[in-house]
Protein backbone atom coordinates (compact mmCIF):
# COMPACT_ATOMS: atom_id res chain seq x y z
CA UNK A 1 0.00 0.00 0.00
CA UNK A 2 1.25 3.94 -0.93
CA UNK A 3 1.67 5.88 1.74
CA UNK A 4 -0.84 8.98 1.69
CA UNK A 5 0.75 12.10 0.03
CA UNK A 6 -0.26 16.02 0.08
CA UNK A 7 -1.61 17.40 -2.60
CA UNK A 8 -3.19 20.47 -4.25
CA UNK A 9 -5.61 19.85 -6.80
CA UNK A 10 -6.08 22.93 -9.49
CA UNK A 11 -8.74 23.32 -12.38
CA UNK A 12 -9.38 26.17 -14.29
CA UNK A 13 -12.99 26.49 -15.70
CA UNK A 14 -14.27 27.63 -18.85
CA UNK A 15 -14.34 31.44 -17.59
CA UNK A 16 -10.24 30.92 -16.41
CA UNK A 17 -11.39 30.96 -13.23
CA UNK A 18 -8.52 28.42 -11.35
CA UNK A 19 -10.26 26.30 -8.56
CA UNK A 20 -8.32 24.98 -5.98
CA UNK A 21 -8.30 21.92 -3.48
CA UNK A 22 -6.16 20.61 -0.73
CA UNK A 23 -6.10 16.84 0.20
CA UNK A 24 -4.07 13.75 1.02
CA UNK A 25 -3.78 10.98 -1.70
CA UNK A 26 -1.89 7.77 -2.47
CA UNK A 27 -1.97 8.51 -6.27
CA UNK A 28 -2.63 11.47 -8.69
CA UNK A 29 -5.64 9.46 -9.85
CA UNK A 30 -6.93 9.36 -6.14
CA UNK A 31 -6.39 12.42 -5.96
CA UNK A 32 -7.64 13.79 -9.28
CA UNK A 33 -10.77 12.51 -8.57
CA UNK A 34 -11.42 13.09 -5.11
CA UNK A 35 -9.98 17.07 -6.01
CA UNK A 36 -12.56 16.56 -8.37
CA UNK A 37 -15.05 15.14 -5.93
CA UNK A 38 -15.06 17.47 -3.34
CA UNK A 39 -14.53 21.09 -6.27
CA UNK A 40 -17.94 19.77 -7.19
CA UNK A 41 -19.78 19.91 -3.73
CA UNK A 42 -18.63 23.43 -3.33
CA UNK A 43 -20.48 26.46 -3.93
CA UNK A 44 -18.08 27.47 -6.45
CA UNK A 45 -19.66 25.84 -9.74
CA UNK A 46 -16.90 23.30 -12.26
CA UNK A 47 -19.16 21.74 -13.89
CA UNK A 48 -17.87 22.82 -17.31
CA UNK A 49 -14.61 21.40 -16.41
CA UNK A 50 -15.69 17.84 -14.86
CA UNK A 51 -16.52 16.71 -18.59
CA UNK A 52 -13.18 17.65 -20.35
CA UNK A 53 -10.28 19.59 -19.48
CA UNK A 54 -6.95 19.53 -17.29
CA UNK A 55 -6.65 18.50 -13.64
CA UNK A 56 -3.60 19.58 -12.36
CA UNK A 57 -1.95 17.92 -9.25
CA UNK A 58 0.92 19.19 -7.18
CA UNK A 59 2.13 16.93 -4.41
CA UNK A 60 4.04 18.45 -1.54
CA UNK A 61 7.10 16.47 0.20
CA UNK A 62 8.18 17.77 3.13
CA UNK A 63 11.69 18.97 3.03
CA UNK A 64 14.71 17.18 3.62
CA UNK A 65 17.22 18.90 5.90
CA UNK A 66 21.35 17.58 6.39
CA UNK A 67 23.17 19.37 8.54
CA UNK A 68 26.88 18.97 8.24
CA UNK A 69 30.26 20.31 9.57
CA UNK A 70 31.91 22.29 7.04
CA UNK A 71 34.90 20.74 8.38
CA UNK A 72 34.34 16.58 8.16
CA UNK A 73 33.29 17.97 4.27
CA UNK A 74 36.83 19.71 3.51
CA UNK A 75 38.16 16.44 4.76
CA UNK A 76 36.31 14.00 3.10
CA UNK A 77 37.14 16.12 -0.14
CA UNK A 78 40.64 16.10 0.40
CA UNK A 79 40.64 12.45 0.70
CA UNK A 80 41.07 10.61 -2.80
CA UNK A 81 37.95 8.75 -3.98
CA UNK A 82 37.94 5.00 -3.92
CA UNK A 83 36.79 4.58 -7.53
CA UNK A 84 36.93 6.36 -10.56
CA UNK A 85 33.43 7.63 -10.41
CA UNK A 86 33.79 8.29 -7.00
CA UNK A 87 37.05 10.58 -7.92
CA UNK A 88 35.29 12.32 -10.69
CA UNK A 89 32.30 13.10 -8.50
CA UNK A 90 34.89 14.89 -6.08
CA UNK A 91 36.39 16.51 -8.68
CA UNK A 92 33.40 18.59 -9.48
CA UNK A 93 33.12 19.30 -6.13
CA UNK A 94 36.61 20.12 -5.70
CA UNK A 95 36.03 22.67 -8.23
CA UNK A 96 32.85 24.73 -6.65
CA UNK A 97 35.33 25.16 -3.71
CA UNK A 98 37.72 27.40 -5.87
CA UNK A 99 35.20 29.49 -7.13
Amino acid sequence: MSEERECVVRVCDAQGVEHRVKLRAESVYEAALRGLERLQRSDWSCEDVLESGLVTVEVWEEPTVHCLELKKLKQWLREPGKFPPEEARKKKLRDLLKK
